[in-house]
């Protein structure tokens, strides 16, 4: 077992320009646990591969470094770093699901996260699994296919979003292909980019996604839009942005939205008008990156959880930190909470935590209200998506 976790974490480390930084802290944190879970090395040698295509090839999209929106901004914040350490319905049923309920919490603890938490795994196959209400339902999507880049869940995790490039060169704009449950593909725009936090992005309505399209001829950027394409019909809509909002988010009543601009964080209305931008250049984590990439923010727009932003072609998935953004300050986690993978909010504005192998429930005052044993087939997948109801 030590010989698995030495090899799986040299692995990990060779991959940090590829699709799947967050492998390191994934195979570190799951290794004691791999005698009881299921197939995660055949996941982590498809990731590998797919890991060492993406790398191989040339920088051809051009990464957008501004992103002005519709609206006057009130003003931009300094953030001040804490001295704490920070740290629809689902998917239908068919002959591809199935069925299970949550381990119990041990006595005098809440049984589930209440709500609907959507994860995405993608390893030699594409599942999606619901926990509503502690109840857990796992749907396959079909085998993932050679080549497959920047996977994305809707909201109401009935159906998947991923970019396949045409050709074997990194961040070479693709086809977007949208999968059902059971396998079944469908392209619905070409030429559709990805990388650095520019991939598509679901709207709260789970009909449509944001995309950014460039055509590329004789290897040439001949032009890009922006625009909202159908899931269904393929119908774009084109949008008069300048450039595309990297590691966009919305809130999960799709009131707001977030987004980076450089080392700013971009607090919008559903309509894009900006509400408010505070830098977040000062924080420590900018020795490296900035926590720049979005993945949750509050139904009130208030509070956003982030990542460090990755130099490498992926979209982070996970959140560390979280922000007040009316002051730029951060909220401390409980210190006790060791190994966040994600963090998204609650109505109430309080805290959904997850790590390896826990989901903390937190108020804004640093107070664990519940620690709940995370269910067990949600192993080596993302945390997409919490709603909150």
């Amino acid at each position: 077992m030590n010989d698995l976790n030495q090899r799986l974490a040299t692995l990990a480390d060779e991959m940090t320009d590829t699709d799947y930084t967050a492998l390191r802290g994934r195979v570190t944190s799951t290794a004691r646990r791999l005698g009881h879970r299921r197939a995660a090395v055949t996941s982590v040698a498809a990731l590998a591969f797919v890991g060492a295509v993406a790398i191989s090839g040339l920088q051809l999209v051009p990464q957008a470094h501004n992103t002005p929106l519709p609206g006057a901004s009130t003003g931009v914040a300094s953030p001040t770093p804490s001295s704490s350490p920070s740290s629809s319905p689902s998917a239908g049923a068919s002959p591809s699901a199935s069925e299970g309920t949550a381990v119990a919490p041990p006595a005098g603890q809440p049984e589930h996260v209440p709500g609907r938490l959507v994860y995405l795994r993608v390893g030699a196959e594409i599942e999606v699994v619901t926990v509503t209400d502690g109840q857990v339902r796992t749907t396959s999507f079909g085998a993932r296919k050679l080549g497959d880049q920047v996977a994305t869940v809707s909201p109401d995790g009935s159906r998947v979003a991923l970019v396949h490039p045409t050709k074997d060169l990194s961040t070479y704009p693709g086809d977007l292909v949208i999968v059902k449950p059971g396998g079944a593909r469908t392209v619905v725009k070409r030429d559709v980019s990805w990388g650095g936090g520019n991939e598509p992005v679901w709207m709260p309505d789970s009909r449509r996604l944001l995309i950014a399209v460039t055509p590329i001829k004789d290897n040439a950027v001949t032009g890009e839009s922006y625009g909202y394409v159908d899931a269904a019909s393929g119908k774009y809509d084109q949008l008069g942005l300048d450039s595309f909002p990297k590691y966009l988010s919305w809130s999960a009543n799709g009131s707001h939205r977030a987004h980076a601009d450089r080392n700013t964080i971009v607090v919008a209305g559903a309509n894009g008008s900006t509400v408010r931008r505070f830098s977040v250049a000062d924080q420590p984590e900018c020795d490296h990156e900035c926590p720049i990439a979005v993945q949750a923010i509050s139904n009130d727009g208030r509070y956003v959880a982030t990542a460090r932003g990755g130099t490498d072609p992926t979209r982070v998935t996970g959140a560390r930190v979280v922000f007040d953004t009316t002051t730029g300050r951060r909220i401390a986690l409980p210190r006790t909470i060791n190994g966040v993978t994600e963090i998204f909010f609650r109505a109430d504005n309080s805290l959904v935590v997850q790590t390896s192998n826990k989901l903390y429930l937190v108020s804004l005052t640093g107070n664990i209200t519940a620690t709940i044993d995370r269910p067990d087939p949600t192993n080596m997948a993302d945390l997409w998506r919490y709603l909150d109801h």
